[in-house]
């Protein structure tokens, strides 16, 4: 398991978020996804390492269509972008001054040019001195950021072991802390454990499980910093510990306050991330799941690299706050130096019985990372639905806080009736926000592979021979 998460430079600390909005060249946290790459690289790679940013360099380049989606994001953050020079360069129309439309040809030549310095000096030309680190350190300090070249050069990957599990005869492995592998683990072991053919109860039991979930949420850390956490850590993958949980949850009804699903906190949407699963002819198997959190990140871009940069430093708790995603302010997860934010990624490899691949999969979406992965693999390897049914079906969410069901258009109308029957406030999911979307390859046999995207959002699925 590798872990190339974001940090906070050297220069945070724990006031430096108490009035501002979370934007801008403060909310950059210390970029690891190119170091991350070619670690990967230098241990599993074949092909050179040159080889792999052509594609994307001809992306940039040539240019490529603007997709309904993106063109709805773009309107979305129409303000934000107009008032950005940076974003404004990258995504309104010089001839029109509008923002980029649905069929539109957009490039990003800077990205481009970038990419082939990448390419050709790999991870030094940004965490060594070279030329694509110290521009980066211009732009984020001219947007007022504190970024600073020693905090790239200091940045390290980290190679750990992954949080387990076991599902009917299959192992599952998914990230540990910082990621949220271990609460996917904890909600697969209470369904897992708890499985019936009542669907309006097992629904219940699933909302009641990511309720459970997101409450131990609030005494998690960085397990690094605090070792004191290391027992809940793996505690939320112990099979004996979901065992201990589940008494709690009433198939009659459920609760509205946070404390009784273990939350520590009484405080009362990542938009911008991405998963990839591949599977390659020898049988090896790779997710990655990579973020710059929120739309467009921090609502700027390096105006000379053509990167947009990310807004990590909100996955970061501020006391007294709620972040972009209305999730609590969680005192362990406060800011602190060089340290990794908390995440709601789970990019997750499952294994069947003979230790080969079975399932890959991750997602998009924040927090409904987590739930929408758990409801896939309940749907595919539980109740043996097709891999596509599992993925494209609606889904539920709930993340204790707030304290009501986020539900999608066209699920099952009974199911809802009973859930609000028990107690549970429902809310319709509005608009056309991508909710989750979930990646994945189902392995049946070596000679019946399945790749699905989720179709909401835009994706694709590609086959080598």
């Amino acid at each position: 398991m590798l872990n190339a998460r974001e940090i906070a430079p050297m220069a945070a600390n724990l006031s430096m978020f108490a009035n501002p909005a979370i934007s801008g060249g403060l909310s950059v946290a210390v970029p690891g996804e190119i170091k991350g790459y070619y670690a990967l690289h230098q241990k599993y790679g074949v092909l050179k390492w040159e080889e792999l940013f052509k594609p994307a360099i001809q992306f940039c380049e040539e240019g490529i269509p603007v997709s309904e989606y993106l063109a709805a994001r773009i309107q979305q953050s129409k303000r934000a972008i107009m008032n950005s020079p940076s974003l404004k360069e990258l995504f309104v129309d010089p001839a029109t001054n509008k923002p980029y439309q649905t069929g539109d040809l957009i490039k990003n030549l800077k990205l481009g040019k970038t990419l082939r310095v990448l390419a050709e000096e790999g991870e030094d030309a940004i965490y060594h001195g070279g030329s694509i680190g110290k521009m980066l350190v211009d732009d984020i300090q001219s947007h007022g950021g504190i970024v600073t070249e020693e905090d790239f050069r200091q940045y390290s990957v980290q190679w750990g072991t992954p949080a387990t599990t076991q599902i009917k005869d299959c192992i599952v492995h998914t990230v540990p802390f910082p990621g949220s592998g271990p609460l996917l683990n904890f909600i697969l072991n209470l369904i897992n454990e708890n499985i019936t053919s009542n669907h309006e109860l097992l629904w219940h039991r699933i909302i009641e499980a990511f309720k459970h979930g997101f409450g131990l949420r609030t005494c998690i850390c960085n397990g690094e910093y605090a070792p004191v956490f290391k027992e809940l850590f793996s505690l939320m993958s112990s099979k004996d510990f979901a065992a201990e949980i589940f008494p709690r949850i009433k198939d009659d009804r459920t609760f509205d306050k946070g404390a009784y699903y273990g939350a520590n906190n009484t405080l009362a949407g990542d938009r911008g991330t991405a998963n990839v699963a591949v599977l390659g002819p020898n049988g090896d198997a790779i997710t990655v799941t990579s973020t710059i959190n929120a739309l467009f990140g921090s609502k700027t871009a390096s105006q000379q690299t053509g990167i947009i940069l990310n807004d990590e430093m909100d996955d970061f708790s501020t006391p007294g706050k709620l972040n972009n995603y209305s999730i609590l302010p969680l005192p362990a997860n406060f800011v602190r130096p060089r340290e990794r934010p908390l995440s709601s990624m789970v990019p997750t490899i499952v294994l069947d019985e003979h230790k080969d691949p079975r399932l890959i999969l991750g997602a998009a979406g924040g927090p409904k990372i987590t739930t929408a992965v758990a409801q896939v693999i309940i749907r595919h390897l539980l109740l043996e639905e097709p891999l596509d049914q599992a993925i494209q079906a609606p889904r539920l969410h709930h993340q204790l806080h707030p304290m009501y069901i986020q539900y999608e258009s066209g699920f099952d109308e009974k199911i809802l009736e009973s859930l609000k029957a028990k107690g549970h406030v429902l809310k319709m999911r509005s608009g056309n926000d991508g909710f989750s979307a979930v990646t994945a390859i189902t392995v049946a046999s070596k000679k019946d592979v399945q790749a699905v995207y989720d179709k909401r959002r835009p994706g694709s699925v590609a086959y080598y021979e």
